[in-house]
């Protein structure tokens, strides 16, 4: 009896999968050795390189090597399969013009940028394969040397400035070899300076914040160096100051939140305000912030709870009286003319942004003032200097009548202590009526 099976038989229109792999190389490599005289050939000038790259692309049977073509244009060979064997896959005199071996400059590459433009326009399967591509050349990079990295980041970032590419695909840069490596810094860095010179600060902040990096900026940086002092150093070097801003307006937020969330939850236990005070501190002191972030996150909450609603109408004297509670806390926190005026801002400022709060500014001093949270030379310091331009006629106007209050009684202070008059004495009972 014959045990031995025989063969399988591709169907009729199909090859085996390994005999279907040998083909496409052989066509991928029929292609490239095409292709790279053809670039020689042109010598990197825009129009003559399009002239026969346009010829080539549109063969019939290159129109699958998407690719193998963006290969070429950017390495001037074709990169490594799945099986990482060998860096770059090219003949010894490989195309000397393309796109990592141009000259590092921004008008080099604007030539590449133009026929990138113009294969994804004329070609449609170039189009649907660049951002893919994108990705795997940031899956290669460890694989190209320092000034190729540079280039590749040039290009890239022509590339977001024109749309063509999500500036998201920098997130692939997250691998965490990558980052203890420093590759991954060195590319942001070089993609962030070309932004800034070519579009401006605010384009810079505006593609950062778009690509969700904002919120990865310092975890990108190498452990050893992931600091704020390190973050800063490397970061001003490179005249990247909104990224710095960036960074600390992010990280202020964070604080805030954490802090906001301690507070509510000290709050609702009513924890007594001499703890509160001094967990406020400490976490002040641990996260390095200033008196004005920290009264400012005090008082939004208080202004928070749920006795305060916000809104449309003006606050009426029950709602006021509900911040009463926590006069014994902002008067811990401000026990200095300095942050008493800090305080003073910061409410501006919250009145400011609060509709419902916009017309109340004025009673919520006097409040503030009764119960010893403010005193007379603050309030005047502030109205006279130290004000904010937010709302300044509005407010302003509000305090008057309180300010010449103010100014009567300090009048009539100063008189009793040169002995000028007599001091008032105040009786419910009305005195008798001499006969």
């Amino acid at each position: 009896m014959n045990t031995s099976v025989a063969p399988k038989q591709a169907p009729l229109g199909f090859h085996l999968k390994a005999r279907s792999g040998e083909k496409a190389r052989k066509i991928s490599l029929t292609f490239r050795d095409e292709l790279v005289p053809a670039l020689e050939k042109a010598k990197g000038k825009l129009e003559a390189t399009w002239k026969v790259l346009d010829i080539i692309v549109a063969k019939p049977e290159y129109r699958r090597l998407a690719e193998p073509l963006l290969d070429v244009l950017y390495t001037g060979g074709l990169l490594a399969g799945e099986d990482r064997k060998t860096k770059i896959d090219c003949p010894s005199s490989g195309a000397t013009y393309c796109v990592l071996k141009a000259r590092e400059s921004l008008n080099a590459l604007r030539v590449y940028e133009q026929l990138f433009l113009r294969l994804m326009r004329r070609h449609k399967q170039v189009e649907s394969a660049f951002t893919s591509h994108a990705a795997r050349l940031l899956a290669e990079l460890k694989t190209f040397d320092p000034q190729a990295r540079r280039q590749l980041a040039r290009i890239f970032t022509l590339f977001i400035i024109n749309g063509t590419l999500n500036a998201r695909v920098l997130l692939a840069l997250g691998q965490q070899h990558y980052i203890d490596e420093g590759l991954t810094l060195e590319f942001l860095l070089e993609v962030f300076a070309t932004l800034k010179r070519e579009k401006g600060a605010a384009f810079l902040v505006q593609t950062v914040k778009r690509a969700g990096l904002e919120n990865r900026i310092l975890s990108f940086m190498p452990p050893p160096m992931r600091s704020d002092l390190h973050f800063h150093q490397v970061y001003q070097e490179r005249d990247l100051s909104e990224i710095i801003k960036l960074h600390q307006v992010r990280t202020g937020q964070e604080l805030g939140r954490q802090l906001r969330l301690r507070l509510l939850d000290d709050f609702n236990e009513q924890v007594p305000h001499f703890d509160v005070v001094r967990g406020v501190r400490k976490f002040q002191a641990e996260n390095n912030m200033s008196d004005s972030e920290i009264i400012g996150i005090v008082l939004s909450t208080i202004f928070s709870q749920g006795e305060l609603p916000v809104r449309d109408h003006p606050l009426t004297e029950q709602d006021i009286r509900h911040v009463q509670p926590y006069n014994a806390l902002l008067n811990a926190l401000c026990n200095t003319e300095r942050t008493q005026i800090v305080l003073l801002l910061r409410l501006q400022e919250y009145c400011y942004e609060n509709p419902s709060f916009l017309k109340s500014f004025e009673k919520l001093v006097q409040q503030f003032f009764k119960s010893g949270v403010l005193n007379r030379d603050a309030i005047m310091r502030w109205y006279q200097t130290d004000h904010l331009d937010k709302g300044k006629v509005t407010f302003l106007g509000q305090m008057h009548r309180f300010i010449q209050t103010l100014k009567a009684d300090a009048n009539d202070s100063n008189k009793l202590r040169r002995g000028l008059m007599r001091p008032k004495v105040y009786s419910d009972v009305a005195p008798n009526n001499r006969k």
